[in-house]
């Protein structure tokens, strides 16, 4: 496994493509990653995507499928990522469980459903595009922009995901029972989190039927509408 290392903490400079929007971003509602204190949760091996969040942590409005692209086609040209920060010995614990290093990557998915299913309720989606793995383990304990070297075409409805070849500690858990993400694990091994469900061959449809109530997948994803200024740089 071929392992990215481009990685920015802290702002990232994108004045040349215009101005980007930070998919899956609530400013009134910034929950902190597990693996500060107890419990320490991870998860690793799946391909997963926020479907509800809520905009304040004690509020009842959502945001529905936070990562999916709106307004015009765009490039996404980074994602982030909120870390924990494990001590050694969960860290060697998620090792044996998942395998190292802690890695992640981002992809693309394209609603797919079967005729007659306009609300997608079997929620299939294809993978259509993937980014470079990144070794995430300097930036556990932060939130760290990774800055993709090539940018990558996002179609509005389109719904980016993020893909844990191994594991991350990128799970905000105990939170409301609104807060809620789907994975690729199978719909009825939805607990077995052994079994590789990471999803990593462009052109495989699957269906993400697993849902993770009272969760958030920390991950972030900054896209820049196409203009005509930009549509060919």
């Amino acid at each position: 496994m071929t392992i990215a290392t481009v990685v920015v903490a802290g702002a990232v400079a994108v004045a040349a493509w215009g101005f980007p929007r930070e998919y899956g971003f609530e400013p009134n509602n910034r929950p902190e990653a597990d693996c500060r204190e107890e419990p320490c949760r991870a998860t690793g091996t799946t391909t997963g995507f926020q479907v509800q969040q809520l905009k304040r942590a004690d509020g009842k409005r959502v945001t529905r499928f936070p990562t999916r692209v709106r307004g015009r086609n765009g490039w996404l040209v980074a994602f982030s990522l909120t870390l924990g920060d494990p001590n050694a010995e969960q860290r060697q614990f998620f090792n044996r469980l998942w395998r190292k290093p802690a890695s992640a990557r981002i992809s693309v998915l394209d609603p797919e459903p079967v005729e007659g299913d306009r609300r997608n309720r079997r929620q299939r989606y294809r993978l259509v595009k993937q980014s470079p793995v990144y070794d995430v383990r300097s930036w556990f304990g932060k939130k760290a922009w990774f800055v993709l070297r090539r940018r990558i075409h996002v179609s509005k409805g389109q719904v980016i995901a993020l893909t844990l070849p191994t594991w991350a500690p990128v799970l905000a858990t105990d939170l409301r029972r609104r807060e809620r993400w789907r994975s690729s694990r199978n719909r009825d091994l939805c607990d077995e989190l052994e079994r590789n469900s990471a999803r990593q061959k462009i052109g495989k449809l699957r269906e993400y039927r697993c849902r993770h109530n009272t969760a958030r997948l920390l991950f972030t994803a900054l896209v820049v509408q196409k203009t005509p200024e930009n549509k060919r740089r």
